[in-house]
This record gives structure tokens, sequence and C-alpha cells, in this order.
């Protein structure tokens, strides 16, 4: 749910300086790219107005449908002018820092300790908030890496997933001894998927704590335990593991991939949360009667803990530092941020990612699959005791996230030497850094 408030025409042309949640509170949010216009806008209002303004009638709500490759740029151009929204939603903290840094963005410190955010949202969530010692941008959204497995094809082998590289390796050997592709993989279909893999395994062999250090400034990109991770990744392209070597991974699109693990001519797949949303299209339907599950990923090198969960964190919500409303709009932040029978009700009927807030099993309704349940139940866990990890596209800065990308296949096929390409995520993390570009770096445990 992408949402925002504009200031500009239709707002109230007097400052809601009172505290009230009162006025009115006009919201642009994007639609979705397929179906209905209509079906989207009600879809919408049933589960981001109606509920707000349920628990208080004395707003009036106007919302305003936007492009969703457009409305980001259109914020910036609207906050850069002075006007911009009551509420600014961004794609993630790449994007809301440079708003912060830029003014744009309300302190919510206060309402923080007002509501008592500290024991309602995940511990991680409110250290990503914090711009420049001010809590200016709240995540949205949130997913981790793991491992999927055709649970039909390891229950007939008497297979159990992996825990460490040893029993990895060797259940790879027996995978390709009987033909069958160790990882389901393939970035035909998006090329920057390789840089899951590359997330998965510095989380692995690294481990947190290094690449916490390296966020930190501590160490650089280019120390041994970081390149070590590259390394393994690469060697396990040379042995065929990921979709049978590099050469069938570059021409490997989406709907293969899926099949294969869905036929059990491939036993694993390591991506994040959302494949939960694609891997019933192809498991039991259409003759295909086997089932899948899910595992954390192993740790992979001496030291790294088990049971991480490297977070990936989508979007973000600010009040703008200009509003005309800022009373209601923080209002609006802390509704979103409370309303789990809502959150969960959206999940449901949408397929929409919870907000980053504790649960206990019984908040969520029987409409949810399991195995998604567990997921999310499993993340939030890693969160109290934090047991979580980073990602390259939510954690690592804008540059250093295209030298990822666009490098990254260069390693695999042998076209750029490890040592030369985490030299150049130095390089790049290092102008981020010096630009205050780098997203609020949240604390691990492990």
């Amino acid at each position: 749910m992408l949402l925002a408030a504009c200031s500009g025409s239709g707002s109230p042309t007097t400052q809601n300086t009172s505290g009230k949640v009162e006025g009115q509170l006009n919201l642009w949010y994007s639609l979705p790219t397929s179906g209905s216009a209509a079906k989207g806008a009600a879809t919408y209002k049933k589960y981001s107005i109606d509920p707000f303004t349920k628990r208080y009638p004395a707003v009036s709500v106007n919302a305003s449908p936007n492009n969703v490759d457009t409305i980001n740029q259109k914020i910036q151009v609207a906050l850069a002018a002075g006007s911009g929204p009551d509420i600014i939603p961004t794609p993630g903290s790449s994007n809301a820092v440079p708003f912060g840094t830029a003014g744009y963005l309300a302190d919510l410190t206060g309402a923080a300790k007002k509501n008592d955010w500290q024991d309602r949202l995940l511990p991680w969530a409110l250290d990503m908030g914090y711009i420049k010692g001010k809590l200016e941008a709240l995540p949205t959204s949130y997913e981790t890496l793991v491992v999927y497995y055709n649970k039909t094809l390891f229950e007939k082998n008497g297979w159990k997933p992996p825990t460490d590289r040893a029993s990895l390796e060797t259940l790879a050997g027996e995978m390709q001894a009987k033909g069958i592709t160790p990882f389901a993989a393939g970035n035909a279909s998006y090329q920057p998927a390789t840089e899951w893999l590359v997330s998965a395994f510095m989380n692995e062999v690294a481990g947190p704590s290094k690449i916490y250090d390296a966020l930190s400034g501590k160490i650089p990109w280019t120390d041994p335990a970081i390149e070590s991770s590259v390394s393994l990744l690469k060697s396990y392209f040379k042995k065929g593991y990921f979709g049978g070597g590099v050469k069938q991974y570059f021409s490997t699109q989406d709907p293969q991939k899926y099949a294969q693990l869905a036929s059990g001519k491939a036993g694993m797949f390591i991506s994040g949360s959302w494949e939960m949303f694609s891997l019933p299209t192809y498991f039991g339907k259409n003759g295909n009667k086997d089932d899948w599950a899910w595992a954390p990923l192993p740790p992979l090198a001496n030291g790294v803990p088990s049971n991480i969960y490297p977070l990936s964190v989508g979007g973000t919500i600010s009040v703008n530092a200009k509003s005309q409303n800022i009373p209601t709009s923080t209002a609006y932040v802390n509704w979103l941020f409370s309303d789990t029978k809502t959150m969960w009700a959206s999940a449901v009927a949408t397929g929409s990612e919870p907000l980053p807030i504790k649960f206990s099993p019984s908040d969520v309704p029987k409409g949810i699959d399991p195995r998604y349940a567990a997921q999310y139940q499993a993340i939030n866990d890693a969160s109290e005791k934090g047991s979580v990890g980073y990602v390259t596209w939510t954690s690592f800065g804008a540059k250093a996230d295209t030298y990822i990308v666009q490098n990254e296949d260069k390693v695999m096929n042998g076209d750029l030497s490890v040592a030369a390409f985490c030299a150049g995520i130095n390089q790049a993390f290092k102008s981020d850094k010096a630009a205050g570009l780098i997203p609020p770096l949240f604390k691990t445990g492990s």
C-alpha cells in the first residue's frame, strides 16, 4: 500500500496545530499494475482509509490514484517545490534518507515515546527510522532470504534441509548423482536476482557481525571474510549447484526455475519471502502433486550462527515537516502500526506483507498460509534476539548496490576477479558514506 497526502490543492488553508485528530487528509496512492482501477481503488479504501476514519470520524480523507512508476518522482518534485505530501511514502530507506537530510521529514521521536512504539514495533524497525538522530522514516514492509525446497522430493529420498556447509555439500553431491540440480536458479527474467545469492552468502559465510562492521566503516569490503563469501558462491556456480552452471543460469527464466523445483528436477531454491506467493502456482497444480517447505539459510563458515534472517526492508512512511496537519498525519502513522486486525485482513485479501510490528500466533487469521505465518513469526523471533542480517538492496547504499548488480554476474562467469569485485564495492560504499547516503543501520546481536 503506497500512500501519501498532498498539502497542495484541496488541503486546508489553516494549519492544524491544536493537536486534535481532525480536518482533511489528502492521500495519494498507487494502483496495482494489473486489474481494474476501480477494484484497486475500492481495495485501497477498504484497508487504508475506512478503518482510519472509523476511528477518527472528524477526519475527511481525499484519496487520489497515481501511477506506481511515477509516484515517487512526483512526491520528490512536490517536496522540492516546498509543498509536498502530508504523509510521505518511499520505496525504501535509500529514498527516505535524502528526504530526511534535506529537512523534509518531521521528527516523530515524541510521537514514538507518547504511543510506546518501542513496545509495538520490532527493534530494528525503530533503528532504521533514525536519520541524523531523529526518528523520521518507519519501514512499512519486510522480508527475508531462506531456502525453499521440494518437500515431497526430500521425504522420498530421506533428505533434510542443510544445516551447515558439510551437510549442504553432501546433499548437493547426492542430488547431482541422481541428476537433480541442487538449487533452482536463473536470472534471465530479472538480472538483479544474483544479488539475492550474494546477500545470502555474505550472511552465511562472513556473517552478520562482519557485514555490520563493514557497513559501520570499521572494516573495508575487501576484508578476507567478505571475499571468502563471494569466492564460495563462485565455486558453487562452477560446481553446477545453481541452475546447473553459469551458462544455464543466465538463460533460465523464472517460470522454468519454479517448474524445475516443483517437478523435482531441482531440490532447493534460495530466495526471498516474496516467493511464497509464486510457489503455490506450480506446486499441486496441473497434475503436480508435490509440496514445498522452507528452512533458514545454513551457516557456511565456522563462527557464523544458525537461524539468521537477513532483512529486506521495503517502503517507508514519514510525515512532512511542513504538513498543514501534523497531528492528524501523525495519528495516521500511529494507526497504521496499531491496527493489526486490518493488517492481517489485508494480507489475507491482497497478499500484502505485514508491518514490522510484534504479533503472536493467535493474531494470525486462518486465511493465512501456515508456512507464511511461520516464516514471519521466525523473522520476528529473530528480530527480538538480534539474529538478523543484511541484504545489499536495503542496507548497502545506492552506489554500492548498483555496482554489485552491474558486476556480480561478471564474477560468476570469470570476467572479474573476486578481489576486484570487493574493491569496487568498497569504493562505491565509501562514496555513499561520504555523502551521508547510507541507510540507517540496525543492530544485530549475532
